[in-house]
């Protein structure tokens, strides 16, 4: 009889279950380390992620704080109209200089042709009518600057003369000249009043005379 051979129910049983187990377990295993492979990268880029929003929010903070330190707009327009008015100002102080430098240039070179004695004007130029022995005011007035005074004259009467007179100071000059039928006399002034004449000797002629004085200075 070989019945002593043959396997118990029970035996059979048990090695079944050890072996489920044991599969069960692998699986278990296998899930677990599939866990972990997904979940630890899942890990590192929700940790990148993290310091990036922080980042932002660091930089969020930095710009609201700059635009809480910021003026007003309405500070810089006032800002920029201040210099509008300034600048305007300023170019009108400019174009004022300008123009006093203008005016200074004009006087050098006005005061430079006078030391140059380059300057004239016309005191006279006309024909004067006279009877005998008389004299005709060419001009009586102001004159600013030293210079000289040329009178020209042709004339009926060979005692036409030219005269000057004025007063420097306490100083009285009296200057007087024959100019003839037809002369030429030069006659020194200085500032102040100064008189012209143009006058003749003759006793009973009358005398017409073409007359022009001209003063340099």
């Amino acid at each position: 009889m070989n019945y002593m051979s043959q396997e118990k129910p029970f035996q059979k049983k048990s090695n079944i279950k050890v072996i489920a187990l044991v599969v069960v377990c692998i699986i278990l295993a296998a899930s677990l380390i599939g866990i972990i492979a997904v979940y630890l990268p899942n890990q590192a880029q929700i940790a990148e992620k993290d310091n990036t929003i922080n980042s932002l929010k660091q930089q969020i903070a930095a710009l609201e704080l700059q635009l809480s330190q910021t003026p007003d707009a309405t500070t810089y327009q006032t800002q920029i109209a201040s210099y509008v008015t300034q600048n305007a100002y300023l170019n009108s102080q400019l174009s004022d200089l300008n123009d006093t430098l203008t005016y200074v240039y004009a006087d050098y070179a006005n005061l430079q042709r006078i030391i140059a004695l380059s300057k004239s004007g016309v005191l006279y130029d006309a024909t004067a009518s006279q009877n005998a022995n008389t004299s005709t005011t060419l001009w009586n007035d102001q004159l600013d600057y030293a210079g000289y005074i040329v009178v020209q004259a042709t004339a009926s009467s060979n005692t036409t003369y030219a005269q000057v007179l004025f007063t420097f100071g306490e100083a009285n000059f009296n200057y007087n000249q024959t100019l003839g039928t037809s002369g030429t006399a030069v006659f020194p002034v200085l500032p102040g009043i100064v008189e012209v004449r143009v006058g003749n000797t003759m006793a009973s002629d009358a005398n017409n005379a073409t007359v022009k004085a001209t003063y340099f200075y």
